[in-house]
């Protein structure tokens, strides 16, 4: 790992806030142990970047690592003009032997959201909880470099101008500014020769996928893409296909809460064999020959559909033979609109519990143990910030544009019940062909109404087998943030740690 060259200042104004720092200067020597620092500007438009040392105890023993915080600059191409500035956290763990770690940067989904989730809660060395932070134990940093990507207008993210803001809060858009922020930190910090990962959940797979066509492109290598509850992006699989592969979530569910009848509650496995040999057989190729079907197969059909999800035969639609996601989840108890069923985890009911005082939290994790203490507003951390003065925040679900396909009314009206937004493209599988040695990790909840662990494996099993074969699905127990459950937590570090071991020897293999 480089080192750090420092010299100590008694203090410095950073950000608003007068503390104690060590200026750390671009060539990267030592900087005195558990001293904070501060990379300071090269160009006009850089910001300081705050470096700290830490410590976190893991399922594998302490491991020492530094943290990174920071707002690198996106520019104009051919004016150098500074466009944004993205903030990131990034962490960097020693090695003993000097071998190259992973690289994995690490986004949410939205569009847009902040990466504070996924460091927070699933992937970073330390974790959120009611009485704060605390170390990860799980932590993806035992087995890879991480460094956490704010978007434009989120966490500390903003574009240099407001009118920049509509260049960055679009599809293709959002995956140039991505591609252009990975490029200038691998520079910045020198670490194009790490194996480099791209790991997105939710929207953010698109954005994964999207990028990891982009570089490859370019010629870049990347080692991996990892795909967290975004299912396979650009699939192009059918409407009936989707419709029918969210029911295994649903039976899941209703397993889960004792709703299903008895015969089906005595064993879970059993009865989803049972239900996805009847999706295969019956169900799906029902959904596709709607106009072929009589009033008394409908009939049988829906009967059937409401036994495996727990429902009324009544409230399945006759002529659709389907419920969407929000009408699943609003009808699952009746009508008590108080247990409807959460959108990410469809085994809670009624109002989602949330982390107490996790504003302060966030608050004093980026500020104090990380030192960026800057007056900015964090995105979702103080949502009055804006208002007080200017122009008035809006949502960047409100200006988020979908400029990657034609939007028909159809694809609108799905997205609006339920179904995820509209018509993603094969950026992902465009991205393999161009990288023969990338592979792909895919992972879903079993509970969560926007993913569909069976359909996944469907999904990528469907490109030519050079492409399919370097795909690898993998379904958690828990919801859309499957890592809320600790024993799935762990589970998942372990599988990415070999995801990444694997990755790197079938490259090193390779003559």
């Amino acid at each position: 790992m480089a080192m750090w060259r420092s010299t100590v200042l008694k203090a410095v104004l950073f950000g608003g806030a007068l503390t104690s720092v060590v200026l750390v200067s671009p060539t990267f020597a030592a900087a005195p142990e558990n001293a904070p620092g501060i990379i300071q500007p090269l160009a006009d438009g850089d910001e300081p970047i705050v470096v700290t040392q830490h410590v976190v105890n893991t399922v594998h023993g302490p491991l020492r690592y530094e943290a990174r915080a920071g707002r690198l600059a996106i520019r104009d191409a051919e004016t150098g003009e500074v466009r944004a500035h993205i903030f990131f956290v990034a962490y960097v763990a020693r090695t003993k032997d000097g071998k190259k770690r992973p690289l994995t940067f690490v986004w949410n989904g939205g569009p847009t959201a902040s990466a504070m989730t996924l460091e927070s809660q699933a992937l970073g060395p330390r974790r959120i909880t009611n009485d704060g932070f605390v170390d990860n134990a799980e932590t993806l940093l035992s087995s890879s470099d991480l460094v956490f990507y704010d978007p434009i207008e989120t966490g500390f993210s903003r574009p240099a101008k407001p009118e920049f803001a509509k260049e960055f809060l679009t599809v293709l858009g959002d995956f140039a500014e991505t591609t252009e922020f990975i490029r200038g930190y691998r520079a910045k910090f020198t670490s194009q020769e790490q194996p480099l990962f791209l790991l997105g959940e939710s929207y953010g797979t698109w954005r994964a996928s999207g990028v990891a066509e982009m570089m490859a492109k370019r010629g870049e290598a990347i080692a991996g893409v990892i795909l967290i509850s975004g299912g396979v992006p650009g699939s192009l699989m059918p409407p009936q296909f989707q419709d029918a592969m969210y029911v295994p979530a649903r039976t899941a569910a209703a397993f889960a809460q004792g709703r299903l009848a008895p015969d089906l509650m005595k064993n879970r496995d059993e009865t989803m064999r049972e239900l996805n040999a009847w999706i295969k057989s019956t169900y799906l190729p029902a959904l596709e020959h709607l106009d072929t079907l009589s009033p008394a197969q409908r009939d049988a059909i829906a009967v059937q559909l409401a036994r495996y999800i727990g429902v009324k035969p009544e409230l399945i639609d006759r002529k659709t033979l389907v419920m969407s996601n929000l009408e699943y989840r609003k009808a699952a108890y009746g009508s008590d609109r108080a247990l409807m069923l959460d959108t990410y985890d469809m085994r809670i009911k009624g109002p989602v519990p949330h982390l107490q005082n996790s504003r302060a939290s966030i608050s004093h994790y980026l500020r104090v143990e990380l030192g960026y203490a800057t007056d900015l507003t964090y995105e979702g951390e103080d949502e009055e910030g804006y208002t007080a003065v200017g122009q008035k925040r809006r949502t960047t679900w409100d200006q988020f544009v979908y400029d990657h396909t034609t939007i028909t009314p159809e694809s609108m009206a799905r997205m609006k019940a339920g179904a995820g937004p509209p018509l993603s493209q094969p950026w992902i599988q465009n991205a393999m062909k161009l990288e023969p040695d990338m592979h792909v990790f895919v992972g879903a909840g079993r509970y969560d109404s926007l993913n569909m662990c069976e359909g996944n494996e469907i999904m990528a099993s469907k490109p030519e087998p050079s492409v399919a074969a370097r795909f690898e699905t993998h379904c958690y127990e828990g919801g859309h943030m499957m890592y809320h459950d600790e024993a799935t937590r762990l589970k998942i570090s372990e599988d990415l740690a070999s995801f990444f071991a694997r990755t790197e020897s079938q490259a090193h293999a390779k003559p």
